[in-house]
């Protein structure tokens, strides 16, 4: 089972999963941890990124782009990093957590006291457990419009500069292609500068361009790193990064389909997206535990969650052919309210 991911959720919660065939990715923004996809964009890491950057760039480079490049990169990194943002306003990033076994640690990672406590809503709770490769295979997506990957959260530091360091250089990899291209900036590319040569818009724009690309995955690694505060949840990430024209509605012969939705969380208002899962496919199906909460009533909401399981088609589990959803109760002695 070390292969699973498990989801903590209420009651509520299962029933909506099971019912409608889907998990629900949360926007980013309106996660419990304050700090989320803020705690990549710190002006030390920004800092990282440019110092990469400027150790990549080829050793041939112009005296005039140099001079260019120095003035660019002299500038604070929270200018740099108002660049950077600037990118993130054109996608929307949504998120949906899991928890995996702890090589370290012994114990059950679908019956986690604390994550009972912090994630059951404060009633008897479930764990739903899924293979990380079917729930890969189900959720990963990469298009123009749309990319979704499933990843591992990052909490260590020496881990998170390397991230940085690695976009710095693929940064500048980028600019060395471009110059080497001899790639022309665009007529509609303006700079500061009120009467530029060709050779200080060329490499402005290459900057830019370069900085831009990198940064488009920057933003997947910014919804992967996490304080360090948090490292005890073992946290897996869906990270699906859409354009607004993905996100806009669809309009087909039964009507509206709106693509984000809303519900009522901690924080007001929150915008999702359904992942579909396909449960009723028992040999593609990533759902293979559900572990019942600690509580007074386990035995029955077992069988609850057996006869929901049934009215949906989904298979129990069968050991002959390793396929279908086992159900389990937890062996926690803990009362929930």
């Amino acid at each position: 089972m070390d292969s699973l991911l498990y989801h903590y959720t209420s009651e509520a919660g299962l029933t909506g999963i099971i019912g409608s065939d889907n998990i629900r990715a949360t926007h980013i923004r309106f996660l419990n941890d304050w700090m989320e996809f803020r705690e990549a964009f710190t002006e030390s890491y920004v800092r990282i990124l440019l110092d990469s950057f400027r150790a990549g760039l080829p050793s041939d480079l112009p005296a005039d782009a140099c001079r260019v490049m120095d003035g660019m990169l002299s500038r604070r990194a929270p200018e740099i990093l108002e660049i950077a943002l600037g990118s993130e306003s054109a996608n929307e990033t949504f998120v949906c957590s899991f928890t995996s076994a702890s090589p370290q640690e012994s114990g059950d990672p679908g019956d986690q006291l604390s994550q009972w406590r912090g994630y059951s809503a404060g009633t008897q709770g479930f764990s739903l457990g899924f293979d990380r490769e079917l729930l890969r295979e189900r959720v990963e997506i990469n298009n123009p419009k749309a990319k979704a990957i499933l990843e591992q959260c990052v909490y260590d530091e020496a881990e998170k500069t390397s991230f940085f360091r690695e976009i710095g250089r693929l940064a500048a990899a980028r600019f060395d292609e471009l110059r080497r291209n001899n790639q022309p900036a665009p007529s509609s590319f303006v700079t500061i500068h009120p009467n530029p040569s060709d050779e200080y818009k060329k490499t402005n724009y290459y900057f830019l361009e370069s900085l831009s690309r990198a940064t488009a995955r920057l933003f997947t690694t910014a919804a992967r790193i996490k304080n360090a505060g948090f490292r005890e949840e073992r946290e897996w990430r869906v990270i699906l990064q859409a354009s607004k024209d993905a996100l806009s509605p669809i309009q087909n012969e039964r009507g509206r389909i709106e693509i984000v939705k809303f519900r009522d969380g901690q924080f007001g208002r929150t915008p999702y997206i359904d992942i579909p899962l396909g449960l009723a496919d028992a040999d593609k199906s990533p759902l293979r535990r559900i572990v019942v909460g600690p509580g007074a009533y386990k035995e029955e909401k077992k069988r609850y969650v057996e006869l929901l399981l049934l009215n949906r088609g989904i298979e129990p589990f069968d050991p002959g052919k390793d396929r279908g959803v086992r159900i389990t109760t937890s062996a926690i002695p803990y009362r929930t309210g």
